[in-house]
């Protein structure tokens, strides 16, 4: 069960992550197989045609689904991505980006979860990750 301590942990750990400031990631709903997020968007990450890059989408899909899976991880363990599937349902066009990411199945070595990236209301993206739990990183 995730503590309020546990819950300002996973917090913490991930705002002073240099990739999520980069993209400006914020989590509005950390809950034990549950989370939230929203990140805007930016000229700078659309491509040829205007749309946003598949690029930025499988970013954040890896980064909500990838954090979801620390709700059921143990403090001693680290997770990291095996396997991203990532499929873009329409072009994406708007200002910010939401997604809830979910776990679909924990597990001691693995955890499987998705993710759902809404822009203006639409889904847009969905993806499914493999992550693999590891001893604690430095």
């Amino acid at each position: 069960m995730m503590t309020p301590e546990v819950r300002e942990k996973l917090i913490d750990r991930v705002q002073r992550n240099p990739y999520v400031k980069h993209l400006q990631i914020e989590f509005t709903t950390v809950e034990e197989g549950l989370v939230e997020a929203r990140m805007p968007l930016f000229e700078e990450q659309r491509q040829y045609s205007g749309v946003i890059h598949g690029g930025v989408l499988a970013a954040f899909a890896d980064t909500v689904a990838g954090f979801v899976t620390y709700t059921l991880t143990p403090a001693d363990k680290d997770v990291l991505t095996a396997e991203l599937k990532t499929s873009f349902l329409r072009a994406t066009w708007g200002k910010e980006l939401t997604a809830k990411g979910y776990i679909i199945k924990p597990g001691r070595n693995v955890h499987f979860s998705e993710c759902e990236i809404y822009c203006e209301g639409k889904l847009v993206c969905k993806a499914s990750g493999t992550f693999s739990v590891v001893p604690k990183q430095v």
